[in-house]
């Protein structure tokens, strides 16, 4: 009996350790000012700088075959949903393996919170990049869906509507716009011709892009050169009209807000644009006129229909506290997070916690997390997309 209860207060004591440092954590990286705003906080291209410059993340990573290869490529699998709950716990369910192999092979690199959110935006708009297409696939596309009645490439197809090759060149934004602004004369033309107006799925458009643009095709660095917040003014200014996010907006044409299917890549987006071209054209001009879209504002508003999929994540704080009950948090921390005295109270007063924040929170701490984590032989936790929105709101909450 002595022998257990030593082994008992030696549990008791690690227990209380571990948990106290993470909620030490856990409160220090609070984040004030907290933004559950519509579009995307971190900016993509910032964090693409980051990523191959200051942090080196690419001496060990690739993002769609650039970089290092001694840990994986971080675009070869597409975001699950919600897509910032599946980057923080990919990150945090990882984080064992991950800090074994950067401990004593490099300087570790330190991120900040926006820095965090500028990362997490790149990887999230590089898993959703376009592929590169086929060339012989899009110039049985061009063929196949009768763009060569009208258009020439290279100065072979037809000549009553322009050459699309300078288009392409210059990428897919560009290629959208032009389409989008030029859709209206198109319409009549193009179904008087073709009988129908024609459609594209699945790859056709990335494939006939590559095709047009003779191989040069869509890079993903292009995809990341809009602004969503710019976006989210133009959207203002020429979508919403039409269109709701989360129940803002016109309801002429279909809701945009997260829970819905949307289109990620550029060439997605595209397709999506050119099939419904003629409803979106009859029905704008009906409620007014059919705007026009310039190049960058294009790209800007491509950017925040992708943010849209990237929000801080919702939840709900009754099932987050099943959650915190069922993955062990309640044990040391108290069923409503109020604190024992094996573990302090980690709710949320007047600061909230974000996703970013813990994010940074466990980058920063990560690795003598880990090595105390193992010192101790306790397990190191996993968590599922789901679980961090409904944990957040469940910290969130103002009442007890």
């Amino acid at each position: 009996m002595p022998g257990g209860r030593k082994q008992l207060l030696l549990w008791i004591a690690a227990a209380l350790a571990a948990t106290a440092a993470l909620a030490i954590i856990l409160i220090r990286e609070r984040r004030p000012d907290a933004r559950h705003s519509l579009y995307i906080v971190g900016d993509p291209q910032r964090g693409s700088t980051l990523f191959y410059g200051a942090k080196q993340c690419s001496i060990c990573h690739s993002v769609n075959g650039t970089g290092g290869h001694i840990a994986p490529d971080l675009a070869a699998t597409r975001p699950g949903m919600p897509a910032m709950g599946w980057l923080a716990t990919a990150m945090w369910n990882h984080a064992p393996g991950m800090f074994r192999r950067i401990r004593g092979s490099q300087s570790y690199p330190q991120l900040d919170s926006q820095e965090m959110a500028d990362i997490l935006a790149f990887l999230f708009r590089a898993a959703n990049s376009d592929r590169p297409g086929d060339i012989v696939a899009g110039a049985d596309i061009f063929q196949r869906k009768g763009c060569v009645q009208c258009h020439s490439v290279r100065s072979s197809g037809g000549h009553s509507a322009p050459e699309l090759s300078a288009i392409a060149a210059g990428g897919a934004t560009e290629w959208m716009s032009a389409m989008w602004n030029h859709a209206q004369s198109m319409i009549g033309p193009v179904t008087t011709v073709l009988g129908q107006w024609p459609e594209f799925s699945g790859n056709d458009m990335n494939n006939l892009l590559v095709y047009v643009s003779g191989g040069v095709g869509v890079e993903a660095k292009n995809e990341m050169a809009g602004d969503a917040e710019r976006g989210w003014t133009v959207f203002q200014k020429r979508c919403i009209q039409c269109h709701s996010v989360r129940g803002n907006g016109g309801k002429v044409g279909p809701e945009l807000g997260p829970e819905h299917e949307l289109p990620l890549s550029a060439t997605q987006f595209a397709s999506v644009l050119w099939n419904h071209a003629p409803a979106m054209v009859r029905l704008a001009r009906e409620n007014g006129a059919a705007p026009v879209l310039e190049k960058t504002e294009m790209a800007d508003v491509v950017a925040f229909v992708a943010s849209l999929r990237y929000v801080e994540p919702t939840g709900s704080r009754f099932v987050g506290e099943r959650v915190f009950n069922v993955r062990g948090c309640a044990r040391c921390h108290g069923a409503s997070a109020e604190g024992t005295q094996l573990g302090p109270e980690i709710q949320a007063h007047g600061d909230a916690y974000t996703a970013v924040s813990l994010t940074t929170a466990l980058w920063k701490h990560g690795p003598k997390m880990v090595d105390r984590a193992e010192e101790l032989g306790i397990a190191w936790p996993t968590l599922e997309a789901n679980d961090l929105g409904d944990l957040v709101s469940f910290l969130n909450r103002t009442e007890k």
